[in-house]
């Protein structure tokens, strides 16, 4: 069953594939400082009560050095759409030969980031980051419970190389002394509300109004990686996005459905470009 997995996936051209034992990430999970553990809970869906095995996939979406003015993450189709349509036909896999499988993409209970560790997958950077010594941080994973047991047998590294660049670059200082969710532009550019001049002076000097790369760009793990061979994140990019201000929400809708900035609706990006285009006084390096 396992190399039948890994012959779909490549024919999928999913990046990588691991495999993650449930009774491992449950013991890997105790050390979490939020514990993502079945049974928590939470608006997710729920898991697969006889999961014995997490199929952890990775989509490297990188398309190359341009930059625009959102994350290059949401630059593509939204990833929630093409990681699910990719993982289905190992779902039906499993299903045809008996066993059961549940498909998730930023919608289990479960820490993605531990399962990409746990699976060989990936090590976790200094920024929080999973990060593959193929492609860098530059992936999204999604995975697939199943009561099929499939034991992992790959390892990866436990740590970057903390050199600490992704730290000082932080604008807002989101990495020092552990990470600060408040203090990530990342965040910022997708909270409603108004915004702190600071925060705003932060979002002129990165030029997004939506997401941040910047810990990534400047991460030596992310140096010489390859161009994704996913179409649905290479092909008919927004680098640069400019929403009409007077567009109505149904336009939006239409205009923007299948990207990964759609979900927060325009207010807060019209804003963001709004921030953008206030007077010169913050244009200066944080």
């Amino acid at each position: 069953m396992k190399s039948r997995i890994i012959e779909i996936a490549g024919a999928e051209k999913i990046s990588d594939i691991g495999f993650c034992g449930i009774s491992d990430y449950k013991k890997a999970a105790e050390n979490l400082e939020k514990p993502a553990v079945f049974g928590s809970g939470g608006q997710k869906t729920e898991v697969l009560e006889n999961a014995r095995t997490a199929i952890v996939c990775a989509f490297n979406y990188y398309a190359g050095e341009e930059k625009g003015n959102i994350s290059r993450y949401a630059q593509g189709e939204d990833y929630h759409i093409t990681v699910l349509r990719k993982m289905q036909p190992i779902a039906e896999e499993l299903e045809k030969n008996g066993f059961s499988a549940k498909i998730f993409a930023d919608t289990g209970i479960l820490n993605e980031r531990l399962l990409a560790k746990n699976s060989g997958i990936a090590f976790i950077g200094r920024n929080r980051m999973a990060i593959s010594e193929k492609f860098g941080s530059y992936f999204f994973v999604g995975y697939i419970l199943t009561d099929c047991e499939i034991k992992d047998d790959r390892k990866t590294r436990e740590g970057c190389l903390d050199c600490g660049r992704c730290e000082k670059a932080c604008p807002l200082g989101a990495l020092k002394g552990g990470f600060c969710e408040e203090k990530c532009l990342s965040y910022i550019t997708q909270k409603k509300g108004g915004l702190s001049e600071e925060e705003e002076q932060a979002m002129v000097s990165a030029n997004t109004v939506w997401g941040c790369d910047i810990c990534q760009e400047v991460c030596p793990h992310n140096q010489g990686i390859p161009i994704t061979e996913i179409s649905e994140f290479k092909e008919n990019r927004i680098i640069n996005l400019e929403i009409d201000e007077n567009i109505s929400n149904k336009e939006f809708k239409k205009l923007y459905k299948n990207r990964a900035f759609s979900w927060r609706g325009k207010k807060i990006l019209i804003r963001n470009q709004k921030i953008l285009k206030k007077p010169k006084k913050f244009q200066k390096k944080c």
